[in-house]
């Protein structure tokens, strides 16, 4: 799964203590380094507060982490309804395609999607933010399926398997396009990706 990448253009530090978008810079300097390798310094430079403010406001690194998961499935939800809105539903899943392949052409590389990335990261590790991991893409998952019986009842999706079952292999392929392309896969097979996306939905 991919959140849309215009995302990481919508941040910046706040002039004042804000928690929303303290909370957002957050978010985005886990997803770009990982829950294990940020440390509370770090955390607190991002974020443009001090140890004191932080301590105020959250009891932890942990917990503030938590909350970042949560906000990212909120922001997911957001973008997807606004691109469902404005492409329709087939389109907006397409779409996320298009996003991965011009981020890596625009940055070299692919950030992926902080719930996956977290999963692998949490997984028997930490339990609490292990379930929770799974409790968000869970949800997102279900959104997905929800897009595609929109697309299959507006004839837009021909496929006739249940919308589970397409949504969990698009969600796999997507997934797969994005660890392929981080371990340096060649344009063909990167190609190869995104045409069975495409064919999952017509």
């Amino acid at each position: 799964l991919v959140l849309y990448y215009c995302m990481r253009n919508n941040i910046g530090r706040p002039k004042t203590f804000d928690n929303d978008e303290i909370l957002k810079l957050a978010m985005h300097h886990f997803w770009e380094y990982g829950y294990d390798s940020t440390n509370l310094d770090d955390l607190l430079l991002a974020m443009g507060i001090k140890k004191s403010s932080f301590y105020r406001t959250f009891k932890s690194k942990e917990e503030i982490f938590s909350l970042c998961l949560n906000l990212y499935r909120k922001e997911i939800l957001n973008q997807l309804n606004l691109l469902k809105s404005e492409l329709g539903a087939k389109k907006a899943m397409l779409m996320l395609t298009t996003m991965t392949i011009k981020e890596l052409q625009d940055t070299g590389k692919v950030k992926g999607c902080l719930l996956v990335n977290s999963g692998q990261e949490c997984y028997k590790k930490y339990d609490d933010l292990s379930f929770q991991v799974t409790k968000e893409f869970n949800f997102i998952q279900n959104l997905f399926v929800t897009f595609i019986q929109e697309a299959q009842e507006k004839g837009d999706i021909s496929n006739k398997k249940k919308a589970s079952v397409i949504a969990g292999r698009y969600l796999n392929t997507l997934n797969g396009l994005i660890v392929s392309i981080r371990a340096g896969a060649s344009t063909e097979l990167i190609n190869d990706l995104e045409e069975s996306l495409k064919e999952m939905l017509e």
